[in-house]
């Protein structure tokens, strides 16, 4: 598979109408949900086999899944990870950001380097400070001990995706404004 094709902002609001409709409520994991399905779905209109909540092999003491993990068909390993995060712009939130981003690095490592792409998507509402990418960057770079004591480094072939998703809040509904991928390695 030459590049990797990932949702963008017509395909999304086509195959799932609620996030233009002024239907869709910040309530709870809503959100959460149907930003897993949106990159689940995608993966399997492009002819994967999108698995929700993918479990990293060995887990060493520390279960790690990512929220989409996406196979070929004739496939037993990975050829894309996904995590999807609310982020608000604070310090916490890129605290988040950051953690998810070493989950799937080290789920990267775990699956022996077979993910090809890992993409860290987050979605926001309202006008919000961005992403640090270069702190996101620097775990891409210079890697980091996991929580359990391993040695975890960004292999140099895979390509690392920070997708954003951008709502407007309007009044009590958010509508999908934009979707912006950017590689980060």
């Amino acid at each position: 598979m030459s590049e990797l094709a990932l949702p963008e902002f017509e395909w999304a609001t086509q195959t799932f109408p609620i996030l233009i409709n002024r239907k869709l409520k910040d309530q709870d994991v809503f959100v959460h949900s149907l930003g897993c399905s949106v990159w689940n779905t995608f993966g399997h209109e492009n002819g994967l086999m999108a698995i929700v909540e993918c479990p990293a092999p060995g887990t060493h003491g520390a279960d790690i899944r990512s929220d989409s993990g996406w196979f070929c068909l004739d496939g037993n390993k990975p050829i894309c990870l996904i995590e999807f995060e609310r982020y608000d712009g604070s310090d916490r939130a890129q605290l988040k950001l950051e953690e998810k981003l070493r989950n799937l690095l080290e789920a990267a490592q775990r699956w022996e380097g077979s993910p090809k792409t890992v993409v860290l998507s987050v979605w926001s509402q309202g006008v919000v400070r961005a992403p640090d990418t270069q702190r996101l960057q620097e775990y891409c770079r210079y890697g980091f001990i996991s929580s359990a004591g391993s040695a975890v480094s960004c292999p140099s072939d895979l390509k690392v995706v920070v997708s954003r998703f951008l709502f407007i809040n309007q009044s009590t509904v958010l509508t999908l404004d934009r979707i912006h991928h950017e590689v980060l390695v």
